[in-house]
């Protein structure tokens, strides 16, 4: 290679290996090593601020979670006005809404598939405060006990709080909120999404990794060669014209261009940014992690039409967000005790626009129903209550 270059340009070995050192250092950076290149995904709050596209789909979740209306509601389904569960809706801590609660209880969760909030129970039952903590910081103390146990007393014995590596804290079971996703095969400390991701969320960093050394790093590759000819052939550079090269290429930086009054042609030896698929790759990494979180794919494509958002959205609260955040209810309201008292937390999504047609659908269908018990009742047939609930199909 040495002898290339010093027969086209006239560069003794010392003068070319500046150029080759920075040449190799180029293909390696671009083309990387031959072995691939996976993420620690032991870190997953690292990978959320790194990786924008892991973050986007995991606060949209979050939001979607976050969106729905909280309410009290006995064992029939009636409305709860009195109760010190709707204060502490009201004010859950000194910073956060109740949403931001649920936010980042929603954000953890898509992290470790765990998520904690502390609320301590004061006299009477009453709990007055609850704060999300960090699951990365929280350590679940077991008993080693799997088998035949009825509550969960049973199978943790108290968690740990690390404010850093030296200091923490132990919280009674009875204080702290567990909310975990199953991972179908543990029952605590269950297994993340994030592990799952471990590939396409490789390929995104690989991805902006080259395209930002193509952006930063990298002038054009290619060969400057003699461009004057004659009958007999090209014609060689002169000495000077090949040092005065030499000397400009060796000083220049990017975006610089070669300055000579040699008759010169290029040859490009790189290879073409389209050919790479990167964009492709991003793409294709990026829709493995809304498949991972359960999400439609079209409420996060910007081309999309408005009719496959829309319909993304619902399908989306309907499949997903609705049941996932029922579910997050579920638990806390077993957990700080409001089922012994009969009553359950429920979150209502029927305020959000894009369900307002189901939700008019669905009275439209109701007054129908109630017209013709109505023109029943008027051609003087009888009917119980509990006909009339069958009826309307409640």
């Amino acid at each position: 290679m040495a002898n290339f270059w010093s027969s086209m340009f006239g560069w003794s070995s010392g003068k070319t290996d500046k150029f080759m050192e920075y040449l190799n250092k180029q293909r390696s950076e671009i083309w990387g090593n031959k072995e691939p290149q996976w993420i620690d995904t032991n870190k997953p709050y690292d990978l959320y601020l790194e990786i924008p596209e892991l973050r986007a789909v995991i606060n949209r979740r979050a939001t979607m979670m976050s969106s729905g209306v909280p309410k009290l509601v006995d064992n029939e389904g009636n409305e709860v006005e009195n109760h010190w569960m709707l204060d502490l809706i009201k004010k859950p801590n000194a910073t956060q809404s109740w949403g931001d609660v649920i936010y980042s209880l929603s954000v953890n969760d898509g992290l470790f598939n765990n998520s904690f909030a502390y609320c301590p129970e004061r006299s009477f039952g009453v709990r007055n405060i609850i704060v999300p903590l960090p699951t990365n910081k929280i350590k679940v103390k077991g008993t080693g006990k799997l088998l035949k146990q009825m509550d969960m007393a049973g199978l943790i014995e108290s968690f740990e709080f690390w404010y850093n590596n030296d200091q923490k804290e132990d919280i009674e079971l009875k204080d702290m909120i567990y909310l975990n996703t199953p991972d179908g095969v543990n029952l605590i400390n269950t297994a993340n999404r994030i592990d799952t991701l471990k590939y396409p969320l490789s390929n995104i960093k690989a991805s902006y990794k080259k395209r930002n050394v193509l952006l930063e790093n990298l002038s054009a590759l290619g060969i400057l060669s003699a461009g004057k000819s004659d009958m007999g052939g090209a014609l060689p550079m002169t000495p000077g014209e090949k040092e005065e090269i030499q000397r400009d290429w060796a000083k220049r930086s990017k975006d610089k261009i070669v300055l000579t009054e040699a008759e010169v042609k290029w040859t490009p030896m790189s290879y073409p940014t389209k050919d790479l698929l990167l964009f492709e790759e991003l793409t294709e990494s990026k829709l493995a992690i809304i498949e991972a979180y359960e999400l439609n794919p079209n409420i996060f494509v910007q081309s999309s039409k408005y009719e496959n958002v829309k319909q993304g959205l619902k399908m989306t609260y309907q499949d997903t967000i609705i049941p996932e955040t029922k579910e997050m209810y579920d638990t806390i309201s077993h957990q700080i005790g409001l089922d012994a008292d009969g009553l359950k937390l429920v979150p209502d999504f029927s305020h959000l626009p894009v369900l307002q047609d189901d939700e008019n659908k669905k009275a439209d269908a109701l007054n129908k129903k109630a017209d013709a018990i109505n023109k029943i009742l008027a051609s003087g047939v009888e009917l119980s209550d509990e006909e009339k609930r069958i009826l309307l199909g409640i």
